[in-house]
């Protein structure tokens, strides 16, 4: 089977295990060629960033032969936060909706948590028919089945805090234009080094009444890097067509004690880093 493999929304905490063990099965992955800037011009939806990525990413597999694709599932539901911003919610379902014809969607849980080695062994078996190869080929990769650990945060002078969604923050290609006019105003873009469940247990406890796990690691960023004395300043970067993201960004911004802006997508970073700058004199 030809089996597609996206290489976004928070790709890299679930991919080294997938992309190794349907490999050991004998599967022929397919993974993207485009470049981001070339995949995100294709598409001109109206679509948050990050999931106009996602559908790009999905249509260039298809369009290459792909028989399944692997995607995310949803992170749950929730009465508060960002629910009516409905990629944050459940991006394959949302895939399904606006791309019609689209090959099997396999979903996996975005964070390798309890439970995936159960769910791959079923995928496993589904591929193979065939219990002994997915023993041994969970045994080869199961040492892959780690929770995701972020990257150092930079040593520097003028750290630059940035928090945002998961599904934007973890893919650096979604937001070129915030890092390039921050290194040229002489700051040093620093994201979150604490796992994604210790950010959602500091999101848990801001105090803003919001429970979705997205939800909760954007406001863990922001309250970590809050209080982090190494960092001067916070930009709070969101999706653009998603104004309830806006709106918890602002909500945070409101809550830091540091200089703090808040950018959406498409618009003029540096007008932002004014703003930081200006609140920091």
């Amino acid at each position: 089977m030809r089996l597609g493999l996206v290489d976004t929304w928070m790709s890299e905490r679930y991919l080294p295990f997938w992309r190794a063990y349907l490999r050991g099965l004998g599967a022929e992955l397919l993974e993207p060629r485009l470049p981001v800037s070339e995949a995100l011009a294709r598409l001109e939806e109206p679509w948050p960033r990050p999931a106009r990525l996602l559908a790009a990413r999905v249509l260039e597999l298809k369009a290459r032969g792909a028989e399944a694709i692997l995607v995310p599932e949803a992170v749950g539901e929730s009465p508060r936060g960002t629910g009516t911003c409905p990629w944050a919610v459940d991006p394959a379902s949302m895939l399904e909706r606006v791309l019609p014809g689209l090959p099997p969607l396999v979903r996996v849980p975005p964070e390798l948590a309890e439970g995936v080695l159960g769910l791959a062994a079923r995928i496993g078996q589904e591929l193979v028919q065939n219990p002994q190869e997915v023993r041994r080929a969970l045994d080869r990769t199961r040492q892959l089945l780690k929770p995701y650990k972020p990257p150092a945060m930079p040593r520097g002078a003028r750290l630059l805090g940035l928090a945002a969604m998961p599904y934007l923050l973890g893919d650096e290609r979604l937001y070129p234009e915030v890092r390039q006019a921050a290194e040229a105003a002489g700051w040093t873009p620093a994201r979150p080094d604490a796992s994604p469940e210790r950010l959602r247990e500091e999101g848990a406890r801001t105090g803003l009444n919001i429970d979705l796990p997205t939800d909760l690691e954007f406001a863990g960023a922001a309250h970590y890097l809050g209080r982090l004395g190494r960092v001067d300043g916070l930009l709070l970067v969101v999706c653009d067509h998603c104004p309830p993201e806006e709106r918890l960004a602002r909500r945070l911004a409101a809550a830091t004690p540091k200089p703090v802006a808040v950018h959406v997508l498409g618009e003029d970073p540096q007008a932002a880093l004014e703003r930081i700058q200006k609140a920091a004199r």
